[in-house]
């Protein structure tokens, strides 16, 4: 497979640079040490946050996404735990935590474990989403892998993504085997929307899509081949490590927070029908999402909640399932970073379990 980067993907392109500006003194560095002493939390209450004014990362605005920190402030809890928190996007946001541009941020789990291999100074201190869909769309006329031939392609928005190698297995597995397919593969940006305005101006013949996509891909006429669920870690929560010494209270409030916000809109459970539906969708419009295409819709998979675990799930399990599936490098993971989670599981009465196995699509 050929790969280029059309130029709407030059500026994601840059945000790669950025990063390897960050990153480039450590590349031949070790693994992180995880031989540090364990945090110990007091019991019960956890004490006042140290910082109030919390800057959230995110790679790009998304309807649902990233909804869980909309729902949190709109919803009260955040101010509940004595924050405010703001939500930016970053070109990078794992270079924006460890710079201390942002405090928390959303990145995918293969690029925070490429970032740890290479001496970034930041941890992983929970989960995000806990599955992955896999679902893609292709030009009516494509009925194979092998219509697929000489044609240009999507299977992730920005080069070096590793969700690219999952997914181009998830296809493997389920017929769509690209492997001796000749096809270009190209990165409009990191967005889906990028990737759905080049499917309807027949741009490309295939791509990875999400349930805001779906409206668009089927006005233009896609054909579904594989909707398929993975409960594979698809992105995590990291903090800079001189982030997390500082201020251990404030991360135990804003995951506690964070938590009620994904039970409200994954309720009554993941892959059920959300039932707070409509003021979820409320939320959405009153900060500005179109959320014309949403409203109506009977299916489970609405709000996307059919991709988190109610309990922000992530372990040593996980990072193991995504260094096995996108072909990476092994590295160990220090499971002592996730106190903070655990502890905000527990005020809530939550333990790690990890994710079911949903019914899908």
């Amino acid at each position: 497979m050929r790969r280029s980067i059309p130029r709407s993907g030059l500026a994601a392109a840059a945000g790669i640079a950025v990063f390897a500006l960050l990153t480039g003194c450590a590349a031949g560095a070790p693994a992180a040490d995880n031989d540090t002493e364990p945090v110990e939390l007091a019991d019960g209450e956890p004490g006042a946050a140290e910082d109030t004014d919390i800057t959230v990362a995110i790679p790009f605005p998304d309807i649902t996404m990233y909804s869980m920190y909309v729902l949190a402030t709109d919803l009260g809890y955040y101010e509940e735990e004595g924050l405010e928190v703001e939500v930016i996007t970053a070109d990078n946001v794992t270079a924006a935590v460890a710079s201390g541009s942002a405090d928390i941020g959303v990145e995918s789990t293969g690029t925070v474990i490429e970032a740890v291999r290479g001496g970034v100074e930041v941890d992983l201190v929970s989960g995000h989403y806990c599955r992955q869909n896999f679902d893609f769309a292709v030009q009516p006329d494509i009925d194979s892998a092998e219509d697929l031939e000489g044609t240009s392609i999507v299977l992730a928005g920005t080069p070096g993504d590793p969700a690219e190698f999952q997914r181009a297995r998830v296809l493997a597995e389920e017929g769509w085997d690209l492997e001796g397919v000749n096809v270009e593969v190209v990165y409009p940006g990191p967005g889906s929307e990028s990737w759905t305005e080049f499917f309807v101006n027949d741009r490309i013949t295939l791509q990875p899509f999400y349930g805001d996509d779906r409206p668009a891909l089927e006005e233009a006429g896609a054909e579904f081949p594989v909707e398929a669920l993975r409960n594979w870690a698809n992105d995590v929560m990291v903090a800079g490590s001189g982030y997390v010494e500082e201020n251990p209270n404030t991360l135990v409030r804003f995951l506690r927070a964070t938590l009620k916000a994904v039970d409200f809109v994954t309720a009554p459970a993941p892959g059920e029908f959300p039932e707070n539906v409509d003021e979820v969708l409320d939320i959405y419009e009153a900060n500005d999402f179109d959320v014309e295409a949403l409203r109506g819709s009977d299916s489970p998979w609405v709000l996307d909640g059919h991709l988190a675990c109610q309990n922000l799930y992530f372990d040593a399990e996980a990072w193991d399932t995504t260094v096995e599936t996108q072909s990476l490098e092994p590295i160990e993971f220090d499971e002592s970073q996730l106190v903070y989670l655990e502890k905000a599981q527990e005020l809530l009465g939550l333990d790690n379990a990890g994710p079911e196995t949903l019914p899908y699509p």
